[in-house]
């Protein structure tokens, strides 16, 4: 299964999450912006640690999931 950031990533964050994050100048619903390699990085890192989103840490499997996007080159 070919993953992409529109069918796949965007829907992972909330709308919330997204307007949280843009002050910050992490454009979390930008294609263009998330699939920078260096910029999925950032997000995978916080993801994976859990410090994002704030209220709760995303399950295992959204992080498996947002890991095998990058490992695929971050498609579209």
């Amino acid at each position: 299964m070919a993953l992409s950031f529109a069918a796949d990533i965007r829907p992972l964050f909330r709308d919330g999450d997204v307007k949280c994050m843009k002050p910050a100048g992490v454009a979390l619903d930008d294609p263009a912006w998330m699939c920078v390699p260096a910029n999925a990085q950032k997000v995978y890192g916080a993801v994976s640690a859990g410090k994002m989103p704030p209220d709760a840490p995303w399950p295992a499997d959204r992080v498996s999931l947002f890991k095998q996007w990058m490992d695929a080159g971050c498609p579209g």
